[in-house]
């Protein structure tokens, strides 16, 4: 599978995700490269079945459908963003499909899901205060006339997931019929987007469902997997549908990792045991990405290492502080709430002394003014250059700007993200 391309943003790290597991929305990283001067970039990769997919620009991403010995031909049009806006409020990449060799798969996706999306526009209130199932029917007509001629299976349970999912915004049975039609004695579609999310929300709590006691579950979950199992399996769906019935039960475990600390090691026990004794590949691939999860920059985890440049272009290493406290400060610009975060980190800096070791990382675009930031505000603290490290802000999940993290003795995380400089608690 071959991917060529240009974007707008020129000698920008490039990376090509597949998505294998969309329980936790974990992709593989098939191929990384820089674009060039002009922005042309050519991503490659193997796939064995038709996916999603996610092609990042630097830290900004595009999402596609992958097919098997296909090649397309994009363009990527990243907008620039506005000053001190966090990663929630970000204008979005857009991606143009130029050509594609994979029997007009994305094509029909995309073209259905703007069907879908049109009609839930305007018809918004009709369908869900009003419940006029007849929309429905108009949408799968518009799909059938303007995309004709549906024969990949991938793109079918895409626009039949999609159209159950509005089927349960109007039910009334808490999503009873939807189960029986779409889940029960059905395939389970690990890397169809429409599935899964649509399998999340009607089966997330499920254990506090109607099928169950809630004490005895709560028993049984405390007894250990087998009596888990034994009762969840009183459940008709649970016991006719094992592959369904594990992905439920794992998802659901997961949920409680993030319950109160007795809770969170028994369900991590339970999800042990189920990796252990599973028969399905892709039910131990998803337990280990739960694993890995919650790990990633849990306390007392080791803090992603880095070694940055400072304002004078000497190299500073996270490991240079391995013997007390670290607060990164990772910055972009200046705004009034940056403004009076500094003032207080200055107030904070005299009362720490040496027992706090703060570290500032700004962008390398906005280094110059730092510099000067600092000179003016005479911060004695090292203000280090991110150059073109941009992963650094991945690995420690920085999504807005100024972003805090507290570092333990030993590069141990503390906090991630850690409160804010105003509210002291760091």
């Amino acid at each position: 599978m071959t991917i060529t391309g240009r974007s707008n943003k020129t000698n920008a790290l490039m990376r090509l995700f597949a998505y294998e597991d969309l329980v936790n929305e974990t992709g593989i990283l098939l191929d990384q490269n820089q674009s060039d001067a002009k922005g042309h970039f050519i991503l490659e990769g193997k796939v064995d079945e038709t996916l999603p997919a996610r092609i990042y620009v630097g830290l900004d991403y595009v999402d596609l459908i992958l097919t098997p010995n296909a090649s397309y031909e994009i363009e990527i049009i990243v907008p620039e963003q506005k000053e001190n806006v966090s990663f929630f409020e970000k204008e979005l990449p857009t991606i143009r499909v130029k050509r594609a060799t994979d029997k007009g798969i994305y094509r029909q996706i995309i073209y259905s899901e703007a069907i879908i999306n049109s009609y839930m526009t305007e018809h918004f209130n009709q369908i869900y205060r009003g419940r006029q199932v007849r929309y429905i029917d108009s949408i799968q007509n518009a799909i059938s006339r303007e995309v004709p001629d549906i024969k990949n299976d991938y793109v079918k349970d895409h626009n039949r997931y999609k159209i159950a999912a509005i089927k349960l915004g109007i039910s009334s049975d808490g999503g009873k019929r939807i189960i029986k039609e779409y889940y029960d004695g059905q395939p389970v579609l690990y890397t169809q987007s429409a599935y899964i999310d649509l399998f999340k929300e009607l089966f997330e709590g499920y254990f506090n469902s109607a099928s169950y006691d809630s004490h005895l579950v709560n028993e049984a979950f405390m007894e250990g997997p087998a009596a888990l199992k034994k009762y969840l399996d009183t459940d008709p769906l649970m016991a006719n549908n094992p592959r369904l019935g594990e992905l439920i039960t794992i998802y659901n475990l997961q949920k409680l990792c993030h319950g109160d600390r007795n809770t969170s090691r028994l369900a991590k026990e339970h999800l042990s045991h189920i990796k252990a004794q599973t028969q399905y590949a892709e039910h131990k691939t998803i337990i280990s990405n739960i694993f890995v999860k919650l790990e990633r920059l849990a306390p007392g985890t080791d803090a992603p290492a880095f070694t940055l440049k400072d304002s004078d272009g000497k190299d500073v290493s996270l490991s240079d502080y391995k013997e007390g406290l670290v607060l990164l400060q990772f910055v972009n610009g200046m705004s009034p709430v940056s403004e009076h975060q500094f003032s207080e980190l200055r107030s904070l800096h005299r009362q720490w002394q040496d027992s706090v070791q703060i570290l500032t990382i700004a962008t390398h675009d906005k280094m110059d003014f730092y510099e000067q930031q600092f000179t003016e505000k005479k911060q004695d603290w090292p203000l280090l250059d991110l150059g073109d490290n941009i992963l650094l802000l991945e690995a420690y999940n920085v999504r807005t700007f100024p972003e805090y993290i507290l570092i333990k003795r030993n590069n141990k995380i503390g906090e991630a993200p850690a409160p804010s400089p105003e509210r002291r608690g760091i």
